[in-house]
């Protein structure tokens, strides 16, 4: 119980949400009942369950949808779509940040990098690719970082923000 938001506090409108989309997981029709049933959830159930919709499956959705997601304007974010863990992390990262990306094949919008480059070759093994990229980006342009799925996992919402730096054959 130490690695939950101060933010947490239970509400059955969260819960039946969560219960939801939990029959739904695994699959794209979780963030698409998320995305239709949303308002209902108080600001750190949304950040929670989208922070947990995005770990638990993000396989070929829809990347506008997830963009205008994380985009909302609810508050308490940072302390909600994040652990606690994964803020002191987050807090400890460089103003710049080195970041990597294995593109998969054709792919022409991303969100998602990783700060570990054994992590972005793995990537590149299972995606069948050769290269990886190499991007700084700015610490404030970071919305969150993930260490859930261990993959040292930063979400940055403007593809502009990440400046590329180099292409690294693997």
């Amino acid at each position: 119980m130490a690695d939950i938001s101060p933010y947490f506090r239970f509400n059955f409108n969260d819960k039946f949400m969560a219960q939801e989309i939990i029959k739904r997981e695994g699959t794209p029709e979780a963030i698409k009942y998320f995305s239709e049933h949303c308002e209902k959830l108080t600001n750190y159930g949304y950040w929670f369950l989208l922070s947990t919709l995005w770990v638990s499956y993000t396989g070929f959705s829809d990347i506008e949808l997830w963009k205008k997601l994380f985009s909302s304007d609810r508050s308490q974010r940072q302390k909600s779509i994040m652990k606690p863990s994964e803020v002191k992390e987050f807090n400890y990262l460089p103003y710049f940040i080195t970041v990597y990306r294995a593109k998969r094949p054709g792919e022409k919008q991303w969100i998602a990098y990783t700060l570990d480059l054994e992590i972005a070759k793995r990537f590149a093994k299972e995606r069948k690719v050769n290269k990886i990229t190499k991007y700084e980006v700015r610490k404030k342009d970071v919305l969150a970082l993930f260490l859930r799925r261990g993959e040292k996992e930063i979400i940055v919402l403007d593809e502009n923000k990440p400046k590329f730096i180099e292409e690294i054959e693997v």
